[in-house]
């Protein structure tokens, strides 16, 4: 497993597999005669669960205690290194630094092929104009071919200002929509691991749930069939519980991230040809597939654990409340998937492409008057390149804006994998790790069998983490 797993579970080693039942620890020893008679009289709930989320217990809060404030003096060392490797620098090797970080990421990330096809254009027809230009009409000064630059901030720079400032806001829509996910997932999966709702001196909540072999039968029969019989009870082990809902809300993360970073299909080319077509069918067709899986079947899991909850005396009032995180799971869901296939509108982007690389051409006579004027053609077409260079790179912008959601590393684009299979999963774990403080390391039996599928950052720091293998 990676290693910030590890770190994050460094007090408790144990292993979990997913859809695996978990053993259930030996319940403790009543400490008094009454305790033992009271413990008689009533055998089958005499046996406490696996773990007890009680808040109440001395040495469960005992070691959630200690749990953080290793956890907290881990940090605090990280927080050492972190000021300590980014100490203040001259202000001189900062501006350098910055720079030469600029021109780096806007060669990576800015230029394309547009850029390269409207630098040569602009420059052949600079050169055109250039040659071509009546010369004893320029020396008398009878002839200027400067062209008014009304036309080129109207028809390429608007519109693509106004394409940025719609993705932007797209992005932003995509960004609350994904804090709402994570957060009602994360308060889920605190109700179902952790809430109780025994009253003092009527009944024990959790601890006075038990398993019935005879469960259905108990349903339709309103009780009788079972009455008086405890042979099949036993404790409910509500670890196992946790870790079920645990699965289902790493599965639900995993697989809306994989639908998130598919590749986009409503770009130009899956509108205008077949071949794009075919391409944006067969995309569509296995996002919404892999959207279905979940927003369905996933979240219907999800339900179907706060049934058991309501089966076992959970109040509905606090079920309401379940429920309702249920739901901010579920819209958040189709925000982010609405965002992912719906765009900004087409016809500004196909205006923007189009006029972006026709545009600086045909300004190549107000080119060619700089280099007439400067009695340089280079400089000219310096001139005419940088244009394009600026307009090709700001629809580059547009284009990678377009999609919110990226898979790796980009300008402006969300990191799902990062924030839902990563950070999600880190949260969870830490969350797990507190209700239960006893319990086995939680490992996904694909976590298990495929390397790839690692769960490290991309922000997973090796010094950091010698730091936290130090202090363990």
């Amino acid at each position: 497993m990676s290693d910030h797993r590890d770190n994050n579970n460094n007090s408790w080693k144990n292993v979990a597999v997913c859809e695996k039942t978990t053993s259930s620890a030996a319940a403790p020893t009543p400490s008094s005669p009454a305790d033992k008679d009271s413990s008689a009289a009533a055998s089958p709930l005499s046996n406490l669960t696996a773990i007890s989320t009680s808040p109440y217990l001395h040495k469960v809060t005992t070691r959630r205690r200690e749990f953080l404030h290793e956890t907290q003096t881990k940090n605090n060392l990280l927080e050492s290194n972190a000021l300590k490797i980014s100490s203040p620098k001259s202000k001189a090797f900062v501006f350098v630094w910055d720079l030469y970080s600029a021109f780096k990421l806007f060669g990576v990330l800015l230029i394309s092929l547009e850029t390269f096809v409207g630098c040569a254009l602009t420059i052949g027809a600079t050169l055109l104009a250039y040659y071509m230009s009546p010369k004893d009409l320029v020396n008398d000064g009878q002839w200027d071919g400067t062209l008014p630059t009304i036309l080129l901030s109207f028809a390429t720079v608007t519109p693509l200002i106004q394409s940025i400032t719609m993705a932007f806001n797209r992005r932003d829509a995509a960004l609350r929509a994904l804090a709402s996910y994570r957060s009602a997932m994360y308060h889920v999966y605190m109700a179902q691991a952790s809430w109780d709702w025994g009253e003092c001196s009527k009944n024990r909540g959790r601890r006075g749930c038990v398993e019935n072999a005879e469960d259905l039968r108990t349903v339709h029969d309103g009780g009788r069939s079972c009455e008086g019989d405890t042979t099949s009870q036993k404790p409910i082990d509500w670890l196992n519980h946790a870790d079920n809902l645990l699965c289902q809300l790493i599965h639900l993360s995993d697989s809306l991230s994989q639908y998130l970073a598919l590749p986009t299909a409503s770009r130009t080319h899956h509108r205008a040809t077949k071949l794009g077509e075919r391409e944006a069918k067969t995309l569509v067709f296995t996002g919404r597939k892999i959207f279905a899986l979940n927003a369905a079947g996933r979240i219907f899991m999800i339900s179907q654990l706060t049934e058991a909850l309501k089966y076992r005396g959970l109040p509905g009032n606090e079920a309401s409340r379940i429920r309702q995180w249920e739901q901010y799971l579920s819209v958040s869901m189709e925000n982010m998937r609405l965002i992912k296939e719906y765009r900004t509108p087409q016809s500004l982007r196909l205006f923007g492409r189009v006029f972006t690389l026709l545009l600086p051409p045909l300004y190549a006579t107000s080119f060619a008057q700089i280099a007439l004027n400067t009695g340089s053609p280079a400089f000219g077409c310096i001139v005419g390149a940088v244009t394009s260079l600026a307009l090709t790179s700001l629809f580059e912008a547009v284009r990678q804006l377009e999609d919110p959601f990226a898979r790796g590393f980009t300008f402006d684009g969300i990191d799902v994998t990062e924030e839902l299979q990563v950070l999600a999963y880190e949260e969870l774990m830490v969350a797990r790790s507190i209700i239960f403080p006893d319990a086995e390391e939680f490992v996904l039996k694909e976590d298990t069998n495929r390397v790839k599928k690692e769960r490290r950052s991309r922000h997973f720091c090796e010094n950091s983490a010698r730091i936290i293998v130090s202090t363990s």
